[in-house]
Protein backbone atom coordinates (compact mmCIF):
# COMPACT_ATOMS: atom_id res chain seq x y z
CA UNK A 1 0.00 0.00 0.00
CA UNK A 2 2.78 2.45 0.91
CA UNK A 3 5.95 1.89 -1.10
CA UNK A 4 7.60 5.28 -0.62
CA UNK A 5 7.26 7.48 2.47
CA UNK A 6 8.37 11.12 2.67
CA UNK A 7 9.39 12.30 6.14
CA UNK A 8 10.15 16.00 6.67
CA UNK A 9 12.62 16.51 9.53
CA UNK A 10 13.43 19.69 11.43
CA UNK A 11 14.97 18.32 14.63
CA UNK A 12 11.82 18.74 16.72
CA UNK A 13 10.46 15.98 18.95
CA UNK A 14 7.41 15.78 16.69
CA UNK A 15 9.52 15.19 13.58
CA UNK A 16 11.48 12.48 15.42
CA UNK A 17 8.20 10.82 16.42
CA UNK A 18 7.05 11.06 12.79
CA UNK A 19 10.22 9.26 11.70
CA UNK A 20 9.65 6.53 14.29
CA UNK A 21 6.10 6.05 12.96
CA UNK A 22 7.39 6.00 9.38
CA UNK A 23 9.93 3.33 10.31
CA UNK A 24 7.14 1.14 11.74
CA UNK A 25 5.03 1.64 8.60
CA UNK A 26 8.04 0.94 6.41
CA UNK A 27 8.77 -2.32 8.20
CA UNK A 28 5.17 -3.44 7.67
CA UNK A 29 4.93 -2.48 3.99
CA UNK A 30 8.59 -2.78 2.96
CA UNK A 31 8.61 0.93 2.08
CA UNK A 32 11.50 3.15 1.12
CA UNK A 33 11.80 6.32 3.20
CA UNK A 34 12.96 9.68 1.91
CA UNK A 35 14.08 12.10 4.59
CA UNK A 36 13.86 15.78 3.69
CA UNK A 37 15.14 18.83 5.54
CA UNK A 38 14.38 22.29 4.22
CA UNK A 39 16.71 25.23 4.68
CA UNK A 40 14.30 28.13 5.03
CA UNK A 41 15.39 30.50 2.26
CA UNK A 42 12.97 33.14 3.50
CA UNK A 43 15.35 33.98 6.33
CA UNK A 44 17.85 36.70 5.52
CA UNK A 45 21.50 37.08 6.41
CA UNK A 46 21.57 39.52 9.30
CA UNK A 47 24.29 41.88 10.41
CA UNK A 48 25.32 42.51 14.00
CA UNK A 49 27.35 45.69 13.88
CA UNK A 50 29.95 45.11 11.18
CA UNK A 51 29.89 41.31 11.49
CA UNK A 52 27.49 39.52 9.12
CA UNK A 53 25.71 36.53 10.58
CA UNK A 54 25.34 33.76 8.03
CA UNK A 55 21.98 32.37 9.09
CA UNK A 56 21.61 30.34 5.88
CA UNK A 57 24.94 28.60 6.55
CA UNK A 58 23.87 27.78 10.10
CA UNK A 59 20.49 26.51 8.91
CA UNK A 60 22.16 24.31 6.27
CA UNK A 61 24.57 22.95 8.89
CA UNK A 62 21.62 22.13 11.17
CA UNK A 63 19.76 20.49 8.27
CA UNK A 64 22.75 18.21 7.63
CA UNK A 65 22.84 17.25 11.33
CA UNK A 66 19.10 16.51 11.37
CA UNK A 67 19.29 14.41 8.19
CA UNK A 68 22.33 12.50 9.47
CA UNK A 69 20.52 11.71 12.73
CA UNK A 70 17.44 10.52 10.82
CA UNK A 71 19.53 8.44 8.40
CA UNK A 72 21.23 6.76 11.36
CA UNK A 73 17.82 5.80 12.80
CA UNK A 74 16.60 4.32 9.51
CA UNK A 75 19.86 2.47 8.87
CA UNK A 76 19.70 0.92 12.35
CA UNK A 77 16.18 -0.25 11.48
CA UNK A 78 17.39 -1.71 8.18
CA UNK A 79 15.21 0.62 6.07
CA UNK A 80 16.24 1.70 2.57
CA UNK A 81 16.56 5.47 2.83
CA UNK A 82 17.13 8.42 0.55
CA UNK A 83 17.94 11.91 1.82
CA UNK A 84 17.32 15.42 0.53
CA UNK A 85 18.27 18.88 1.70
CA UNK A 86 16.43 21.60 -0.19
CA UNK A 87 16.27 25.36 0.13
CA UNK A 88 13.06 27.36 -0.04
CA UNK A 89 9.87 27.80 1.91
CA UNK A 90 9.45 24.60 3.97
CA UNK A 91 5.71 24.48 3.23
CA UNK A 92 6.04 24.64 -0.52
CA UNK A 93 9.16 22.49 -0.77
CA UNK A 94 7.53 19.64 1.16
CA UNK A 95 4.28 19.83 -0.83
CA UNK A 96 6.11 20.11 -4.17
CA UNK A 97 8.29 17.13 -3.26
CA UNK A 98 5.27 15.08 -2.20
CA UNK A 99 3.31 15.98 -5.32
CA UNK A 100 6.14 15.60 -7.82
CA UNK A 101 7.86 12.45 -6.60
CA UNK A 102 6.79 8.85 -6.41
CA UNK A 103 5.94 9.00 -2.71
CA UNK A 104 2.51 7.83 -1.63
CA UNK A 105 2.56 8.91 2.01
CA UNK A 106 3.91 11.89 3.96
CA UNK A 107 4.52 11.29 7.66
CA UNK A 108 4.96 14.66 9.36
CA UNK A 109 5.13 15.95 12.91
CA UNK A 110 2.17 17.83 14.34
CA UNK A 111 4.30 20.92 14.84
CA UNK A 112 7.92 21.81 14.33
CA UNK A 113 10.60 24.01 15.78
CA UNK A 114 9.46 27.31 14.25
CA UNK A 115 6.64 28.46 16.56
CA UNK A 116 7.03 32.14 15.70
CA UNK A 117 6.62 31.50 11.98
CA UNK A 118 3.62 29.28 12.69
CA UNK A 119 1.92 32.08 14.61
CA UNK A 120 2.56 34.61 11.86
CA UNK A 121 1.79 32.68 8.69
CA UNK A 122 0.36 29.30 9.69
CA UNK A 123 1.46 25.77 10.31
CA UNK A 124 3.62 23.91 7.80
CA UNK A 125 1.80 20.72 8.79
CA UNK A 126 -1.63 22.22 8.11
CA UNK A 127 -0.41 23.50 4.74
CA UNK A 128 0.91 20.04 3.80
CA UNK A 129 -2.35 18.38 4.85
CA UNK A 130 -4.36 20.80 2.69
CA UNK A 131 -2.11 20.81 -0.37
CA UNK A 132 -0.46 17.40 -0.72
CA UNK A 133 -1.93 15.09 -3.36
CA UNK A 134 -0.92 12.03 -1.35
CA UNK A 135 -2.02 10.71 2.03
CA UNK A 136 -0.61 12.55 5.05
CA UNK A 137 -0.17 11.08 8.52
CA UNK A 138 0.28 13.68 11.26
CA UNK A 139 2.18 12.42 14.30
CA UNK A 140 2.32 13.95 17.78
CA UNK A 141 5.47 13.75 19.92
CA UNK A 142 5.49 10.83 22.28
CA UNK A 143 5.57 11.86 25.89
Amino acid sequence: MFSHILVPLDGSDNSKSALQAAIKISRYFGSTITLIAVVDATRMTLAAGNIPLDIQGELRKRAVEVIDEGKKMTEQAGIETKTMIEAGSPKTVIVDTANNSDCDLVVIGKSGVDAINRLLIGSTTAYVVRRANVQVLVVNAEE
